[in-house]
């Protein structure tokens, strides 16, 4: 099997709704860690990571602000964050296989925590949160935006992004508007961009402000 027939094979197998446990996503993500990141360039195409930053970046301009970022795989985001100056940034990820490859890539702190149960974070601890890559088939629903809203300290930023095929399907259109008419944020950007370009898949980037 070639490398790319691999990473084919790990990324069809993402969706948790195909897979019977979290411990079979956490065995596809096992085996793909090493070929993560050639993946992304070669075979996805995927631009979420620098485009998200950017975008957050338009946002959040002091660089020693306290950052999260929730998903964080093999550390893409962070490197992202490292080009653009920012210096105090932690990351999480349910896999150790992929926290193991962001070793060294300018986070303070890693550490393992799922998104689909409570993190392992103590409520208003970060200035901000970046979430890119983890809203999508069979990962997480619109159901946890309340636990990034609860690590985010008031008027903090929190950015994330979608996978264009289940912002409706999942319902988070209708999650991201009801939680700023409920007053739990206040919506800043939203927009939809490209996401993976191999795959000609475009993704939405959000960028909201906890009140």
């Amino acid at each position: 099997m070639t490398t790319n027939q691999k990473g084919l094979k790990h990324y069809d197998n993402l969706d948790l709704s195909k897979s019977k446990n979290e411990d079979e996503l956490l065995g596809v993500y096992k085996d793909w860690a090493l070929l993560y990141d050639k993946d992304n360039d070669d075979l996805l195409g995927t631009v979420s990571q620098p485009n998200a930053v950017q975008i957050f970046h338009e946002h959040i301009k002091d660089c020693k602000l306290k950052i999260i970022d929730v998903g964080c795989g093999t550390g893409l985001v962070g490197l992202e964050l490292q080009n653009l100056g920012f210096s105090n940034f932690d990351g999480i990820d349910i896999s150790q296989e992929m926290i193991d490859i962001a070793q060294g890539r300018g986070y303070i702190s890693l550490f393992l925590g799922n998104l689909n149960k409570s993190l392992p974070i103590d409520s208003n601890s970060y200035d901000a949160a970046l979430c890119v890559g983890v809203f999508t088939h069979g990962h997480v629903g619109p159901e946890r935006f309340s636990e990034l809203v609860r690590i985010v300290k008031a008027k903090g930023i929190i950015c994330f992004t979608i996978n264009e095929d289940v912002y409706e399907s999942y319902g988070f259109d209708i999650a991201i508007k009801h939680l700023e008419s409920e007053n739990i944020w206040e919506i800043l950007d939203i927009k939809k961009h490209d996401y993976m370009v191999k795959k000609n898949v475009k993704g939405i980037y959000c960028v909201v402000k906890v009140t």
